[in-house]
């Protein structure tokens, strides 16, 4: 007796979910620890402190 459409999709579904889910918790981790190179506007991602200092004329700032 095999499983019907309705059943394999409810398992795929379930899979996709929990899969995005441990992605999304990966990628909301990856931030610049405190001293790592960080642009004040975000665009070389986010410092962990929330906190870039990056004074004007300054290529990079550093996380605090």
């Amino acid at each position: 007796m095999g499983l019907g459409k309705s059943s394999n999709m409810k398992i795929f579904y379930f899979l996709f979910v929990v899969i995005m889910a441990v992605l999304g918790i990966q990628t909301a981790q990856a931030c610049i620890p405190n001293g790592g190179k960080c642009q004040a506007n975000g665009s070389a991602g986010s410092c962990c402190s929330g906190y870039c200092y990056q004074q004007q004329g300054w290529k990079d700032g550093n996380c605090r």
